[in-house]
């Protein structure tokens, strides 16, 4: 069977760029038991590509039937493959080992998930294979980018969507009118046999995708385009043009796509703002960015969120400042301006309101949710300040789940819930690493930091015992939970080194969660909302999002 046949049309992911190349050749599964029934190798790493790192190899996810993952001995060698869940098939997505250099996933609503590849050496995009499509599509170059840079690409509803520049630039460039931006190209490659990749007219300095953070579909192409005179166009998810506004230095979209906050080009140092509602195309006037000079990171990497705005929803917005203080909030509808809470520090917006950081004794790092609905502050984290790093919890109705880090680790705290009507903490499990999945009885698959090099132990931990039982040890840290099958995963330091699979033990008590099975999954991305539906790549801030 094809790879490519057992591919999920389940949830749209940007996946990595991987470098290709190497042998494809490898072991078979050392196992013919599938469900396996202890630990087994399904794919042997070839002899010449032991991996010299394990950073690079954490991207393995699991897509319907189909585990894909990464490897290599290093950057110019790795090599994208796609996995039978029984191991009985196992083979790199690009047919020879030159034909590109680096992978992308994208598609379209019509086409499903696409693999594409990318050449180095002449900028040809060569289209692999269409992976809910039955067979091994021939590889097809559909269009070359040779005196340009890809920056990224975008899943449209009918084509797909690539941006690129002339050169790109290693430093931080702000995406505003009239500051030195990067220039952006976009292009464009329909979905039907033949179409090849087509360079749209302009240049531009911003373009902005609907949002699959906020569960919003894909649109026919672009929903926003800035140019660095200052045009702002504006389109609907349809593609149809809807606004054009002149004279923009910077615009963002709302997370709902039912408005549009704009600042307007003036004197580079105190800016008009306004926020458009796109069915009406009324302008409302907010609170000037008195810090455009400093804003977007011109001048400091470090103040890049300066002079953006966080949403909650789409109907209150908050202006953020230096050192991302919270400079003024309004009501979308209105332009009515609420009372802030004084000296805070925003750390971003959700249907839930604004999390802050609140100003606090050195010895303290305390954070609250603030509603501007009805103005409630709640103070939910108060910790000494070696718990600086506040991540946003996950939240399951009163009840609030919190991974409160080590002292010396992002990757790894105690996991604690959190009483929203009294703000008490409970404390439900001394350690537990990102990622990690709760099954429905109840048990949690985590990773667990066990050596100095990153590798991690995977264990499966009961929070009625505290037991922890060890899956595996020395392995790479991402890993992929299958119902029936168990915890996929990749040794890159042993002496089998490849693709592994972990049964799991049987649960000593009955079901005890009140969730679905995965609602409370934490990926390795912490500070970033992720598109619902996504298994080993949620987070707690798209948690707290929904």
């Amino acid at each position: 069977m094809s790879s490519s046949a057992r591919v999920l049309s389940s949830a749209s992911v940007l996946l990595f760029l991987a470098p290709a190349c190497g042998d494809d050749t490898a072991d078979g599964p050392e196992s013919a038991v599938c469900p396996a029934d202890a630990p087994t190798r399904l794919w042997a790493s070839p002899a010449d590509q032991a991996p010299a790192l394990n950073g690079h190899l954490q991207d393995l996810f699991v897509a319907g039937d189909t585990v894909y993952f990464r490897w290599g001995a290093d950057i110019p060698t790795w090599r994208m493959y796609a996995a039978d869940l029984c191991g009985d098939e196992v083979a790199p997505v690009d047919p020879t080992a030159d034909l590109v250099d680096r992978f992308m996933l994208s598609g379209t609503d019509d086409l499903g998930r696409v693999a594409f590849g990318f050449r180095e050496r002449d900028g040809a995009i060569v289209q692999l294979d269409r992976l809910e499509v039955e067979g091994l599509d021939d590889p097809v170059e559909v269009g070359r980018i040779s005196d340009h840079d890809l920056m990224g690409w975008s899943r449209g509803a009918h084509a797909m969507y690539f941006t690129t520049t002339p050169g790109r630039d290693s430093s931080w460039v702000p995406s505003a009118a009239g500051v030195g931006a990067q220039p952006l190209t976009l292009w464009r490659l329909g979905g039907e046999p033949g179409d090849e990749l087509e360079r749209l007219p302009g240049e531009f300095v911003d373009i902005g995708f609907s949002d699959p953070f906020a569960g919003e579909p894909a649109g026919a192409g672009p929903v926003f385009t800035l140019t660095d005179a200052g045009e702002l166009r504006v389109y609907d998810l349809q593609g149809d043009e809807i606004a054009v506004i002149e004279q923009v230095r910077h615009a963002q979209r709302a997370p709902g796509g039912a408005r549009l906050v704009w600042q307007q080009l003036g004197d580079g140092e105190v800016e008009s703002t306004f926020v458009r509602d796109l069915a009406t195309g009324v302008d409302t006037e907010l609170t000037a960015n008195a810090h455009t000079a400093a804003s977007w990171g011109r001048l400091d990497f470090t103040q890049r969120l300066t002079g953006t705005w966080h949403w909650v929803d789409d109907d209150w917005l908050g202006l953020v400042g230096p050192d991302g203080t919270l400079v003024a909030v309004h009501d979308a509808a209105t332009g009515e301006a609420l009372e802030v809470p004084a000296h805070t520090e925003v750390l971003t917006g959700s249907t839930h309101g604004f999390w802050l950081r609140m100003p606090s004794d050195p010895d303290e790092t305390v954070a609250a949710l603030w509603n501007p609905r009805d103005g409630e502050l709640f103070e939910w984290y108060r910790q000494p300040s070696t718990y600086e790093f506040i991540r946003l919890p996950m939240i399951d109705g009163d009840d609030w789940y919190y991974l409160r880090n080590d002292q010396n680790s992002f990757n790894r705290g105690s996991w604690w819930r959190i009483d929203r009507t009294t703000g008490a903490w409970t404390e439900l499990l001394p350690t537990l690493g990102v990622p990690f999945h709760e099954l429905e009885d109840g048990r949690i698959v985590t990773s667990l930091e066990n050596s100095e090099d990153a590798f991690v132990r995977i264990a499966v931990v009961d929070p009625a015992t505290d037991v922890y039982t060890t899956l595996a040890e020395d392995v790479v840290y991402g890993f992929a939970y299958v119902p029936e099958h168990g915890v996929y995963y990749l040794d890159a330091e042993g002496p089998d080194l490849g693709l592994w699979v972990a049964p799991l033990p049987e649960a000593d008590t009955q079901a005890r969660s009140l969730r679905a099975p995965g609602l409370r999954d934490g990926g390795p991305l912490l500070t970033g909302a992720q598109p619902p539906g996504l298994p080993g790549f949620t987070s707690f801030a798209g948690a707290a999002a929904r």
